[in-house]
């Protein structure tokens, strides 16, 4: 990799590392995974060499995974006493999502799909907008 796309690619590995910590604060589950996921994946990439094509494809990538994380996921808390998901949104996610995706349960592992359903029914998803600016 030339000078400046080893720069972009170090530079896209540490933003995308704080993207989860954000994100996936207080699930340790989550935000291990994640970072393995992400460590994962450079690892497969770090030593590619071929046309500057290639490379930015791969440089664009890193940016594509950074804007998904930032707003194409969101978080719920698990109200077990009314067995609902209870996710807030906020304007960069609503203007994304439509009526069909916001009230989609993907868990983002199978330890977190246990945790919410540990033998009861599967819980209703209840979609909010968030009160305040950057708060999920």
């Amino acid at each position: 990799m030339s000078s400046p796309t080893a720069l972009g690619a170090i530079s896209g590995y540490h933003r995308l590392f704080s993207v989860p910590c954000h994100l996936f604060s207080g699930d340790n589950c989550a935000l291990r995974e994640s970072c393995i996921a992400i460590h994962t994946k450079f690892n497969e990439n770090k030593n590619v060499a071929g046309p500057p094509e290639h490379s930015e494809g791969l440089l664009q990538m890193i940016d594509e995974a950074e804007d998904m994380l930032l707003h194409g996921i969101v978080r719920g808390e698990l109200n077990r006493e009314r067995n609902v998901v209870e996710v807030k949104i906020g304007p960069e996610h609503e203007t994304r999502m439509d009526s069909e995706t916001m009230t989609h349960l993907a868990p983002i592992t199978a330890e977190t799909e246990r945790h919410i359903i540990d033998g009861c029914r599967k819980p209703k998803i209840e979609v909010t907008k968030a009160s305040g600016c950057g708060q999920l």
